[in-house]
């Protein structure tokens, strides 16, 4: 996936994640806080920052944040509302997760929320959180997980909706890929929300032929899928389920 294209899918919607009803949502953003259990001292990285809800939200509780990205309109975001909201601890800077423009050791947490699964190379990007990682130092992460009877099918839908979505891991692979790595997983679980599916559709402007369709496929989906996903109607509005994995890891402190 290259930058590039990245940049042109998500710049034009830029704004919507300032508002999304997942990506701000206080109840969200808390559960991020929990994961990485900040502390006064810490020097932060949020990978993949869009427009800085997650770093916005660490910074009151942390020293300094640094919110990375791909598209520099998204970021453009982020430091718009920090302004609004008087929050001068934070440092955007464009990047990739891939290959972090940080010298080995930099940070104490590493933050990275409903993002990896459009990471073209996810192992390079857990070494990369393990080399700029201080020994003792904490990965947050959070992204999307369906279980597998739903996983092949909701890719579909991902995909129909952002070309730049790669791949949702299971929790159990994600543990697999953070020990590979070198982390000690401490805590990994998969948390199951109710989706508007026009919330989902919306926060990337997808028309409205097309969601359409995708919510005709969601309808029709095969038995196996459908109990995964329950997804029925309310006043009118098409609801189903969704998943994301909640991890928490340590870099050991002889790491």
């Amino acid at each position: 996936m290259s930058s590039e294209r990245v940049r042109s899918q998500f710049e034009p919607v830029a704004r919507n994640y300032v508002t999304s009803h997942f990506h701000a949502s206080a109840d969200r953003l808390a559960e991020v806080i929990e994961l990485v259990e900040p502390e006064p001292a810490d020097v932060v990285l949020d990978v993949a920052t869009g427009t800085g809800n997650t770093a916005l939200a660490l910074a009151p509780h942390v020293a300094w944040v640094l919110g990375l990205d791909l598209a520099p309109g998204m970021l453009a975001e982020g430091a718009k509302v920090a302004r609004e909201r008087g929050i001068g601890n934070v440092t955007w800077i464009v990047g990739d997760a891939a290959a972090l423009p940080f010298v080995n050791e930099s940070f104490d947490v590493y933050a990275v929320r409903a993002a990896p699964h459009h990471f073209p190379d996810v192992e390079a990007a857990l070494a990369e959180a393990w080399r700029v990682l201080r020994p003792g130092g904490r990965l947050g992460l959070v992204d999307c997980s369906p279980p597998p009877a739903a996983r092949d099918f909701v890719h579909e839908i991902e995909v129909a909706r952002d070309p730049t979505h790669v791949r949702s891991h299971t929790v159990e692979e994600w543990t697999e890929l953070l020990a590979r790595t070198g982390f000690e997983v401490e805590s990994a679980r998969r948390r199951e929300l109710e989706w508007r599916f026009a919330n989902w559709m919306g926060t990337m402007d997808v028309s409205a032929q097309r969601a359409a369709e995708l919510e005709a496929k969601v309808e029709s989906a095969p038995p196996e899928v459908r109990e995964a996903l329950a997804p029925e109607r309310r006043d009118g509005e098409l609801w189903h389920r969704y998943w994301h994995a909640l991890i928490r890891a340590r870099k050991p402190a002889d790491g």
